[in-house]
């Protein structure tokens, strides 16, 4: 069973995060202007310091926000407005939810990715992935892994496409925070599947092969989501909801 706390954590996230945006559009933060320190963000919200900071790094994996180092957080998109709001999670089925969104959006984009990407962009695909590797010795790379998520799809040319991964970024990390938490995988096991799931990826997008990578991208995330469900014990709706599939 998934501690309850971990979902109360990232509702009050989403809550600080819908704040922080409400503060940005609706007093007109300018682009290029400094937000107010995490501190101050805590007593201006009512929030504790954990959930200010996730909706920082949210704003910030957005493309909205840029941290710079000893000087704070400033806005670089203060305006944008999100192609669609995520609901918070609140349970393990929302979360299982979102990761089905997830898969339907990635693998279209992979095989998008195939048809449409350039030399240069297939080329930040390799880095991005040589990168994630690199992390993978010291950590779990949940950043580095999304930001390989999100060269494939600059690699599709389709801006709303490439707004909705975005948005879903901050869900992708709360998914790798489960997996992390209930230790569904080793790093040198995750370094491992990756590059053999990645790197098949990265083969069907550079042959041009849309079918394949599509399914490339598919199998990659069922997988994950396979390897993460068989490590826990599922709340009772979801196991109803399994079954049923």
């Amino acid at each position: 069973m998934l501690p309850e706390s971990s979902f109360r954590q990232n509702s009050r996230a989403d809550e600080a995060y819908r704040l922080l945006v409400d503060f940005i559009e609706q007093d007109g933060v300018p682009v290029g202007a400094r937000l107010p320190s995490e501190l101050e963000l805590v007593e201006r919200f009512g929030l504790s310091r954990t959930s200010v900071r996730d909706a920082l790094a949210r704003l910030r994996s957005e493309g909205r926000a840029v941290s710079r180092r000893g000087s704070g957080s400033f806005v670089i998109n203060g305006q944008k407005k999100e192609l669609v709001r995520l609901s918070s999670i609140e349970s393990m089925r929302d979360l299982v939810d979102w990761h089905e969104f997830r898969l339907a959006l990635e693998s279209e984009i992979a095989a998008l990715a195939a048809e449409r990407r350039s030399e240069a962009e297939l080329a930040e695909m390799h880095r991005a992935q040589e990168r994630l590797l690199a992390k993978l010795d010291q950590s779990f790379g949940e950043h580095e892994d999304a930001a390989f998520h999100h060269a494939i799809a600059v690699g599709a040319h389709n801006s709303k496409l490439i707004e909705a991964a975005k948005a879903l970024s901050s869900h992708i990390l709360k998914w790798a925070e489960v997996a992390r938490k209930f230790a569904a995988l080793t790093r040198s096991e995750r370094r491992e599947i990756i590059t053999v799931e990645h790197g098949d990826i990265l083969a069907a997008i550079a042959a041009g092969q849309a079918t394949e990578a599509r399914a490339s991208m598919r199998r990659h995330l069922l997988n994950g989501r396979a390897r993460l469900m068989s490590t826990i014990q599922a709340e009772p709706e979801l196991t109803g909801q399994q079954q049923r599939r």
